[in-house]
């Protein structure tokens, strides 16, 4: 009997055991089912914040519930924002508790929601979302005056420019009316409401005001700085010599290009620079003609009349040549002649680039590098534009890297950077983020280039006016009445610009 019952409580005790590792190995189970989290994308591990961007964060009253359209945007330890190849499963939270996903909330009443969302230990920052009690179609939450699209530089040429303005009307969401459905307002130019805010003339020089008004409210007072035109009678004329590189292709091929070809060219450039050229793209207001031209070369550096004046054939077994290599410097230096006396032009094959150009020297010592500039053999009138604004001392109106800055020091353009741009169609963003109309001869695609502005045309000028290197003493003969030039040490650490 003593031996059955000792069986009877060891078996029970097995029992117990048994049924133990049971119930803890369901318990490790379900632990493992609910702490189960979904995968995170290749690169999450170098994120350390994120936010989240809504595409609306304010609703008007409304019944019912509005799931909210958010997207995530993450970022490194150093404030870099890391692009990943799939969005992980996020957390939402309003008003501390836990919510869908996607999130909604009720719109029945007035509140300010405040919403963030949690990725493991990650919390993004704390957004806000507002459902207010206003009407839609009327309600303005704010409003300013502004230069239009065709340029957001505040300038303008009394007497001679038409200038466009915009009034920006936000709505509820702070999102701008459409055209045709902002709610009534004046807008104001010099003390006076507007009819029209197209092609607004400009009759005074000065700090001319501009606001708008809706009802008994006024925007902030911005201002048009319009200046006199100063005399720019005087027409430049600096001869120039355009160097054909060739391998021996047969003159009238696009390898070595007929002296029709560059005659025409020529033209080109002068009807632009002259202002004679109609353009089927509208002009920037601020747009000035640099009343300068080029013109061939009669004499040649030996004295004797040129075969086809403006033109030197140069045979080189280079069949091209690249844009930011020093050789190419070097033969540019080597080959080009005295500058006192001709513009010098390369037409030769670029890789990396369609032109390019040397700025002015800053004095009138040993000249130590090429002065002139290159195109290549696509012969484009606008190239050449480009690389005689370079020449005459203008940089690129907009700014590269990370930082978006007034690159070329000139108030009256529109300064952009060129890597962080935004395109749409023909417009782009400068460094407000506001779309303009690219018309600069010295901007990048896209740009209509068909305009130099008053500050550009007075440092082109004010070039050519110091003569560092120019031709700006040549008589009627073709000679230079300057001082000889001297060839100096070719210096390989100044570099052109494109």
């Amino acid at each position: 009997m003593i031996q059955q019952l000792d069986f009877f409580f060891y078996f029970r005790k097995i029992q117990k055991i048994i049924f133990g590792v049971f119930i803890s190995l369901g318990l490790l189970f379900l632990n493992s089912c609910g702490e189960k989290e979904d995968p995170l994308p290749e690169g999450f591990d170098f994120v350390t914040d994120f936010e989240l961007i809504p595409y609306d964060s304010v609703f008007v009253i409304w019944q019912g519930t509005h799931e909210l359209n958010l997207t995530p945007k993450f970022f490194g330890a150093f404030g870099d924002e890391i692009t990943l190849e799939f969005n992980p499963s996020i957390q939402y939270f309003i008003d501390g508790k836990k919510s869908s996903n996607p999130p909604r909330i009720p719109l029945h009443q007035e509140k300010e929601f405040e919403l963030y969302g949690k990725i493991g230990r990650i919390k993004s920052k704390t957004l806000k979302i507002r459902v207010i009690d206003v009407d839609p179609k009327t309600y303005v939450s704010k409003f300013k005056a502004s230069m239009a699209d065709s340029t957001k530089a505040p300038y303008a040429i009394s007497g001679r420019s038409f200038v466009d303005f915009n009034a920006s009307i936000y709505d509820y969401r702070g999102k701008e009316f459409p055209e045709n459905e902002k709610p009534d307002y004046k807008f104001f130019f010099d003390g006076k409401v507007l009819e029209s805010l197209h092609r607004v003339p400009v009759l005074r020089s000065g700090e001319i005001p501009f606001w708008v008004e809706i009802e008994d409210k006024k925007s902030e007072v911005e201002i048009l700085f319009s200046r006199e035109l100063p005399d720019l009678s005087r027409k430049y004329s600096l001869p120039i010599i355009f160097h054909i590189i060739h391998s021996g292709q047969e003159k009238g091929t696009t390898e070595n290009p007929s002296q029709e070809k560059i005659i025409e060219l020529l033209h080109e450039t002068n009807e632009w620079l002259q202002g004679r050229k109609s353009s089927g793209s509208r002009k920037g207001h601020n747009q000035v003609d640099p009343n300068l031209e080029f013109f061939p070369a009669l004499i040649g550096p030996d004295g004797f009349p040129l075969l086809e004046p403006g033109i030197n054939r140069v045979f080189s077994e280079r069949n091209s040549f690249r844009s930011g290599d020093v050789t190419t410097h070097k033969y540019l230096f080597d080959n080009m002649w005295d500058p006192n006396n001709y513009a010098n032009v390369f037409i030769m094959n670029i890789d990396g680039a369609g032109g390019f150009a040397f700025y002015p020297p800053l004095s009138d010592e040993k000249l130590s590098r090429f002065y002139g500039f290159t195109i290549d053999k696509r012969l484009d009138t606008f190239t050449m534009l480009h690389e005689i604004g370079h020449f005459l001392g203008l940089p690129h109106t907009f700014s590269v890297g990370k930082h978006c800055l007034n690159r070329d020091g000139f108030m009256d353009t529109d300064s952009y950077n060129e890597d962080t741009k935004k395109i749409k169609g023909q417009f782009k963003t400068n460094c407000n983020g506001e779309y303009f109309y690219p018309t600069n001869v010295m901007d990048y695609f896209p740009s209509v280039s068909n305009s130099f502005t008053l500050d550009q045309v007075n440092k082109m000028r004010s070039t050519i006016d110091l003569g560092y290197f120019l031709p700006t003493n040549v008589n009627p003969n073709g000679r230079s009445q300057s001082k000889p030039w001297v060839r100096g040490v070719f210096d390989p650490g100044v570099k052109p610009i494109e």
